[in-house]
């Protein structure tokens, strides 16, 4: 490693071209031979992109060409990542992370929707995937320092061309971190076995619509489908009962740690999710709408978003699209944004897409209620860094592919039995002790759609049902999706594949040989949620519950910790504006922090100092800024309930989330029973309840921040605790310190909090708060004037480190401070516009 630092120190300090030599060009000319006409790129002072073309198929090969320029390098990691290639990059430790991805097949299914798509979809990504191949053509070895760096470590570079695969796979990603329950799953099959099916049972509790209001308040299912009208009947499918086989569901669960955040981590509970809200015009100071939205993904440098504009020289049929917001580098057109007529923001909506299928397999068969079914194999070659193979077995039943093969140890191969084992006799049967077991995960993003054509739809939407029309093509990953126009109307719609299950509701593993237990299909669209212009005049989609009626399949998993400040807020005036607005999704209010302070203030104290504490939460006025004391004690107490009231009996792999919502949600619906089983730590001979568990947590917490911080509540704070070190998506976390230094940005403190609408989250299973996840952008869309809309990201628009734009607008974020980015061409192109055209760039095609 010191050759590398010495190599790498020179490589800095001494050659500013190696480091500069992969920044983009952003003024003159540049050929283009894939363009039929003239292409101008405008950036602003933070870099942001405008891209202004006569054709949508130029328009779109230029935003390929652009992105490369900004992002190549997180490009190329994400479809390393999605094709299950990352060894290649990264070396061989990232094998097992390959393995997954490659058992569950992503790429290929994203070749086969490529396959399937109409022409025009094609022909954009077509245009996307040369614009990205003439930046390659056309860089002259500097495309980014970090394969200046790999290259340090024996890493020959050559990217090859990119693909319309590539962009739609990355489909994949999203989807795996933002839909479905799978962890949720394991945990609930593994506690089944370990403390019995009620009380497991207890730790997922349902939702509450009476005290958290839902997103769709007025509405109803009904045999032709879903009605936004009138009320909700409770609908309640009764689970079925679940044999669990342990040592496989634990296989699983290690398969599934593999992938870590690939834009957000399944683990930190409902911090993955996000905020979104639309007010109308009888709540606003303008009479028009105000559609606001901060997605809450991974904490990153390079931020998951890059902001940019594609602008029809003039909107027709040859070129429909003048949208502006955010973009997934790899994709062509805006995720999340507005264009002249509509806009719209995303939210998680937890809707359950995967199940898993305990598989009992018999002399090479899966065993089913009526006869067996095939299970098919395959071997797949990964290939490493080192230039190295290695083979893998890929094995699949009807129900999908077996990813507990891929996280099975020799530990718990011993476990769970040798596969192939032999009944009676040296014969295979289908008794129970024969055999083996093994976890099958039946996921609707592994089966092939069109997902890809909702994001050109929504872009160029002009009116609610095309709107509805672009969400209907969305089937992975599933969104809430809040809607606003110009004509002063708001929305929403639940888009997404949800499965129709005969047996149970998805909560859990379901045995593969169950009558019935296959899916039938998914839920018509015409069954999901939706509001127009609801009486309340607003809409609120924080992963909150969708209905106030359970859905006929699992959705809506969470919590209204964060839905219900900002629901309170948007009740209580009718004169919001777009800088209110920015000024409410800083808000740090610890709801949930309401049922646990008097109790812990009240609790008998084990030893004279902790009163200290007890004083500070007493004073506490519930907000978690940087500077509050009450925060930090608050915190430190709340993670020593929740590991001593769960920790004695949750398997340490799969929790407890000391930062998840579920958790205190289970804890809240406890206070009331003092003598409940969950609060005695099964490790000691006596029974412990609520109040000895609550002092017991108050002393440790008193202890802990007394060495990490003082003995004097004066010099208590929790922006100490609660800290962001931006890191780099990849080689932040190398373990070498002179390049996490390179591309990491240093820790600074942070508000909010886990379940708090300022979301910056920790790990739920990590040892401190440092945080993870958060706002990786913010907007706010003013529909009575688009040119006092309001935006920031978390990083910036480069991903090139020492770029002006690599991470200037990581403070402001921090801030909760948002810029203007003006929209019409009269405010873009005027001189004194915030200095937004600060630099040009023309692309030309050849002759």
């Amino acid at each position: 490693m010191g050759s590398i630092i010495l190599v790498l120190a020179a490589l800095i300090s001494a050659s500013t071209v190696a480091v500069r030599g992969s920044f983009p060009r952003t003024t003159g000319e540049l050929i283009l031979p894939a363009l039929n006409g003239e292409v101008t790129v405008l950036r602003n002072a933070r870099g942001i992109p405008e891209i202004r073309a006569d054709s949508a198929e130029d328009l779109f090969t230029a935003q390929g060409f652009v992105h490369a320029q900004e992002r190549f390098f997180e490009m190329d990691v994400r479809r390393h990542t999605t094709s299950g290639r990352l060894a290649e990059l990264f070396g061989d430790e990232l094998w097992e992370t390959d393995a997954v991805i490659r058992t569950m097949g992503w790429r290929e299914v994203a070749e086969r929707e490529v396959d399937a798509l109409p022409a025009e979809t094609r022909r954009y990504l077509d245009a996307y995937a040369a614009g990205v191949n003439q930046y390659l053509e056309q860089s002259d070895g500097s495309i980014a320092l970090e394969y200046d760096v790999l290259g340090l470590q024996g890493l020959d570079v050559d990217p090859e061309p990119w693909t319309a695969a590539d962009s739609v796979a990355w489909l994949k990603a999203m989807a795996w971190s933002l839909d479905g329950n799978l962890k949720d799953e394991i945990l609930h099959g593994v506690m089944e076995n370990e403390v019995g099916p009620d009380r497991a049972a207890e730790i997922f509790p349902t939702n509450r619509p009476d005290q958290y209001a839902p997103i769709v308040a007025h509405g109803r299912q009904t045999p032709e489908g879903f009605v936004p009208a009138g009320g909700g009947d409770q609908m309640v499918e009764e689970p079925g009962a679940v044999r669990d086989r342990v040592a496989s569901l634990k296989a699983a669960g290690r398969a599934a740690d593999t992938l870590g955040a690939l834009i957000a981590d399944p683990g930190l509970g409902a911090d993955v999710g996000s905020n979104s809200w639309v007010v109308s015009g009888e709540r606003t100071a303008s009479g028009k709408p105000l559609l606001a939205n901060d997605p809450h993904l991974a904490a990153s440098v390079p931020s998951t978003f890059l902001q940019m504009r594609l602008r029809c020289n003039e909107v027709n049929a040859r070129c429909p699209f003048d949208v502006g917001g955010y973009s997934f580098s790899g994709m062509p057109g805006i995720i999340i944004g507005h264009n002249s007529h509509i806009g719209w923001g995303l939210t998680v909506p937890y809707i359950d897409s995967q199940d898993l299928y305990i598989e009992h397999i018999v002399d090479g068969a899966a065993r089913r209620a009526k006869g067996s079914a095939e299970v098919r194999e395959e071997t797949v070659t990964l290939k490493s860094s080192s230039g190295r193979t290695k083979d893998i077995v890929v094995r699949s039943t009807s129900n999908g592919p077996l990813i507990s093969d891929v996280g099975l140890t020799d530990e718990l191969r011993s476990d769970r039995g040798a596969p192939g084992s032999q009944g009676p006799e040296g014969k295979a049967s289908e008794d129970e002790d024969s055999g083996e077991y093994a976890v099958a995960l039946r996921w609707a993003a592994l089966e092939p759609s069109q997902s890809i054509r909702a994001i050109f739809d929504l872009n160029r939407a002009t009116d609610f049902d095309e709107f509805r029309d672009a969400a209907e093509l969305l089937k992975s990953p599933s969104q809430n999706l809040v809607y606003a126009d110009v004509e002063g109307n708001i929305g929403y719609q639940l888009p997404g594949a949800l499965p129709k299950r005969r047996v149970g509701d998805g909560s859990k593993p379901v045995e593969a040989w169950r009558p019935g237990a296959a899916w039938d299909g998914f839920l018509a669209f015409e069954d999901l949620p939706y509001a127009y212009n609801p009486p309340e005049g607003y809409i609120v989609a924080a992963n909150q519950q969708i209905i106030d009626a359970e859905m006929p399949e699992q959705a809506g998993n969470s919590f209204g910790f964060r839905s219900q400040p900002i629901i309170e807020a948007l009740e209580g005036r009718r004169d919001w504006d777009a800088r209110a607005t920015a000024e409410l999704q800083g808000n740090t209010y610890v709801e949930w922090a309401e049922e646990f302070v008097p109790a812990l203030v009240a609790a008998q104290p084990l030893e004279p100092w902790v009163v200290d504490g007890q004083e500070v939460l007493s004073e506490w006025d519930l907000e978690a800024d940087p500077e509050s004391a009450g925060m930090a004690f608050f915190a430190l107490t709340m993670r020593q309930v929740v590991q001593r009231t769960f920790g004695d009996e949750i398997p340490s792999e799969l929790g407890p989330g000391q930062g998840s919502d579920q958790y205190f949600a289970v804890l809240e619906s406890m206070m009331d029973e003092p003598q409940n089983p969950w609060w005695d730590d099964v490790n000691t001979p006596q029974t412990e309840s609520r109040d000895q568990i609550l002092s017991e947590s108050l002393l440790a917490a008193r202890k802990e921040i007394t060495a990490v911080m003082a003995r004097d509540p004066e010099q208590w704070s929790w922006g100490r605790l609660h800290s962001l070190t931006l890191t780099h998506q990849t080689l932040g976390t190398s373990g070498i310190a002179p390049v996490e230094s390179i591309f990491n940005i240093e820790p600074r403190p942070v508000e909010g909090g886990s379940a708090v609408v300022s979301a910056w989250g920790w790990d739920s299973r990590g040892k401190d708060f440092s945080v993870v996840n958060g706002p990786t952008m913010k907007m706010v869309v003013d529909f009575g004037d688009f040119d006092d809309s309001l935006w920031i990201n978390q990083s910036g628009t480069s991903g090139h480190a020492f770029h002006a734009h690599y991470a200037d607008q990581l403070p402001d974020i921090l801030a909760n401070e948002h810029d203007p980015w003006p929209w019409t061409r009269a405010a873009v192109d005027a001189p004194d516009a915030d200095g937004f055209v600060d630099e040009q760039l023309k692309l030309l095609p050849p002759g």
